[in-house]
């Protein structure tokens, strides 16, 4: 089911859930919050990437 997720451009169709507490890109795939905190890999970004990704 997972597999689906190596697939850049499936990877990056991914939508926020109300509320904001898991990422998710279909009805059987979805990512906690605390899932990504737990086991997440820090990336550091830059406020103007921060601005583009809110548009």
């Amino acid at each position: 089911m997972f597999a689906l997720l190596k697939h850049p451009a499936f990877f990056k169709s991914f939508k926020i859930e109300p509320g904001g507490y898991a990422l998710t890109w279909s009805a059987e795939i979805d990512i906690s919050e605390y899932e990504l905190w737990k086991n997440g890999t820090a990336v550091t970004s830059r406020y103007q990437d921060a601005l583009t990704f809110a548009e």
